[in-house]
């Protein structure tokens, strides 16, 4: 996993959003890039690494993943100010993006939300073997690693407190409810989907992807002897 941000220490200051790319006639979905300026240091994009949470459900069929933010508050309450700032960015520069004119009620109808109530919903697509779209699996009770789309027979490397990982595949069904993970996520840009005309249809959201997750023992108090 690269280097991340807890979701809990974003700087709502430090985010830029660019100018629009990919508008030529005919592109489906122009994309407006999010980058993170620190004080001593630049990402060109956001990648976000979230406090343990617990596993709502998965559907293997969209890819959709639910993670329940309830008992992390403070990082339930700065993920909703990132997407109404990222909300607001787009009402306040649709005109020279787009020439649209929509109101706040519209641009929020318009986008997929990342997060509803306590729960964030993320797009973890499952493609067995798919080299290219792997998601590197770590679990804190070993250090051991498993990294989806990876052969099990794979030569084994070190993990955290130099235990081995062993590369293996991930397989949905470890997406269960109730587990907990910690998972990181690459927010590149906000996509646009425009209509026939290439015009923006209204309709929006975050171009994000799973970066990786960790798989986290329950508290004593949840276990049962």
């Amino acid at each position: 996993m690269e280097w991340q941000i807890p979701i809990q220490k974003v700087e709502i200051g430090n985010i830029h959003i660019g100018q629009p790319w990919g508008r030529t006639r005919g592109q489906a979905k122009p994309m407006v890039p999010i980058s993170y300026f620190g004080t001593q240091f630049r990402m060109p994009f956001m990648s976000l690494l979230f406090p343990p949470l617990s596993i709502v459900e998965y559907n293997q069929t969209t890819g959709k993943l639910v993670l329940d933010m309830g008992i992390s508050p403070l990082a339930c309450i700065k993920l909703n100010t990132l997407q109404d700032t990222f909300i607001d960015a787009i009402v306040y520069h649709q005109n020279s993006w787009f020439q649209t004119h929509f109101t706040k009620e519209q641009v929020k109808e318009g986008f997929q939300p990342i997060i509803e109530g306590n729960h964030i919903v993320l797009h973890c697509p499952f493609h067995p073997g798919a080299k290219g779209n792997s998601v590197p699996v770590y679990h804190a009770s070993t250090g051991a690693s498993r990294e989806e789309g990876s052969s099990s027979n794979a030569a084994p490397s070190r993990g955290e407190g130099g235990a081995k990982a062993i590369q293996s595949q991930l397989q949905p069904s470890d997406l269960r409810p109730g587990q907990r993970i910690r998972v990181g996520i690459k927010i590149h840009g906000i996509s646009f989907l425009t209509n026939q005309a290439g015009e923006w249809s209204g309709r929006c959201r975050l171009q994000h992807r799973v970066q990786g997750m960790i798989f986290v023992r329950p508290p004593p108090f949840l276990t049962t002897a």
